[in-house]
């Protein structure tokens, strides 16, 4: 998926080609000019938001206007066009811009509620000035293509409309550029956010697509980790698609170590230690995923009951009374089939596109030239992982959310872990305790993976490799972590029993009705 960053490069290496291009149709060219300054102006009031916008916004947008006013007294002055014009390089640029939008738009929905964690970050001043000064680029890059428009032109009126609007371009692009040094570079990194929807891995994918593939399905557990964190889903993660959630987690995490401890076969001493120590802080955050799957044995989600311990056969005399009753059959979460296809995925990278996890007998890995080839170096490769901790920790911190909301359901067959009351009755409600203990292993997860997360960007590092992703999800980290700890200092609400004397309000008395003779 394309980043802000990307589009913007696209928008410019299309005008500069413009530029550089002589067009036949002088009128054509201009309305296609009108028509990018047009999708320029719709970026600078997205990310607005909460925050005040700058004078160089303003006076970037004021400019942009003259500049389109010149142009239209440029297709006053010239004859119309006299075909219609599909290919032009402008259209391209214009696509482009609007391809920003898209994208900075797709983090909220239809009511303007955040959809993902980076729609914080775009309501800030910096991520604001992030826009205005690449649009304050683009708007020179139209100045340029202006200045060529005007070379050559037969209509001297046409000519200097021409100019005009050259000169206002080039002013919107010094004005744009003003008091936006403070831009935050980290926000050109923000792709497209996906939904939460099943996606699988198929034998047909190429290997050499496995980190594209890799990132869309970080992205999709991403906003299901944030939806679940702001219950914006009207499909919660239920008991069981936490323990397959974190199983299919733990597994990624160890094929991913292994993907590193083949790749280091390849690679110099110094190179390969850095990629030996990552696998082994992967390692420890596959050992805590599965520690957390671990806590839910015993412990079964009544409207989920996928995972649950091994039934007894129904008697003969249950049968014969028809009092023998079926589990109900849910649809599992779309972030557990995420999680699986992400497996996957790494696992395809390390034997093959052929390789499944039912699989009974494990293939030979491939060689460690072969996946630096489709990760294109050690520091691709450890760019392309690095996003499986950084969603995996954004996943742990909601994960406590998730099992409060499944605590209503929640019960158990162990019976120091029950809660009293209901005697004669195999499963009962968890204790305040146990649902304490479910949500305690996400803690320490949160740790490795921050651990994992470093190891992979110092690698990257060392390779010369630059993975500006990792600020766009240090500052949507920051966010989660604040907004979740305001959440927990909040008191708790405590229910009103009929008990307390100081909080029943006053009954009225009712006396004997008197008949009336």
């Amino acid at each position: 998926m394309a980043t802000l960053d990307e589009l913007f490069d696209t928008a410019g290496d299309r005008l500069r080609t413009a530029a550089a291009t002589s067009s036949p149709d002088r009128a054509a060219a201009a309305g296609h000019l009108d028509r990018f300054l047009s999708a320029l102006t719709e970026p600078l009031g997205l990310a607005a938001g909460e925050t005040t916008q700058s004078f160089g916004t303003d006076d970037l947008v004021f400019h942009l206007g003259r500049a389109s006013d010149a142009l239209q007294s440029v297709r006053r002055l010239l004859p119309p066009p006299t075909t219609v014009s599909t290919e032009s390089h402008l259209l391209d640029a214009s696509a482009a811009v609007n391809a920003v939008c898209d994208v900075v738009q797709s983090h909220r929905g239809p009511d303007l509620m955040p959809l993902s964690a980076y729609a914080y970050a775009l309501t800030t001043g910096p991520a604001h000035h992030y826009l205005t000064r690449r649009c304050a680029e683009l708007a020179w890059g139209a100045a340029q293509v202006a200045s060529s428009l005007a070379q050559d032109t037969l209509d001297p009126s046409a000519a200097a409309a021409f100019t005009d609007v050259r000169r206002f371009l080039s002013k919107a692009s010094v004005f744009g550029r003003d008091g936006t040094r403070d831009a935050d570079a980290a926000i050109g990194a923000l792709s497209l956010t996906l939904p939460v929807y099943p996606v699988q891995a198929e034998s047909a994918d190429r290997t050499r697509d496995v980190p594209a593939h890799l990132a869309q399905d970080c992205d999709r557990l991403s906003r299901a980790a944030f939806e679940t964190l702001r219950h914006r889903s009207d499909h919660r993660m239920s008991g069981s698609d936490l323990q397959q959630l974190a199983r299919w987690t733990a597994m990624q995490r160890l094929l991913a170590g292994r993907v590193l401890l083949r790749a280091a076969e390849e690679l110099p001493d110094d190179s390969a230690a850095g990629l030996r120590q990552s696998a082994g802080t992967l390692r420890e955050s596959a050992q805590a995923w599965q520690k957390s799957a671990t806590a839910w044995h015993r412990i079964v989600d009544i409207a989920d009951p996928r995972s649950h311990p091994k039934l007894p056969a129904p008697s003969y005399e249950i049968v014969r009374r028809g009092e023998v009753v079926r589990l109900p059959q849910v649809l599992p979460h779309p972030s557990t089939v995420i999680a699986r296809t992400a497996a996957v995925r790494v696992g395809q990278l390390l034997y093959g596109p052929e390789w499944r996890p039912e699989a009974t007998d494990r293939p030979d890995p491939r060689k460690g030239a072969e996946i630096l080839a489709d990760t294109r170096g050690p520091g691709a490769l450890a760019a392309a992982l690095y996003r499986l901790p950084a969603t995996g920790w954004q996943l742990a911190l909601a994960a406590p959310q998730a099992v409060n909301q499944a605590r209503g359901g929640l019960v158990t067959d162990v019976f120091e872990q029950q809660a009293p009351g209901l005697k004669n009755h195999r499963f009962r409600p968890i204790a305040r305790q146990q649902l304490e203990a479910l949500a305690a292993p996400y803690k320490a997860i949160l740790q490795t993976e921050q651990a994992s997360a470093v190891s992979l960007i110092d690698i990257a590092d060392q390779a010369g490799t630059p993975v500006p992703r990792a600020l766009l999800d240090a500052a949507a980290h920051r966010g989660l972590a604040t907004a979740v700890a305001q959440d927990w200092a909040k008191p708790p609400k405590t229910a009103v029993r009929p008990d307390q004397p100081r909080l029943r309000a006053p009954q009225p008395q009712v006396g004997p009705r008197r008949r009336s003779l």
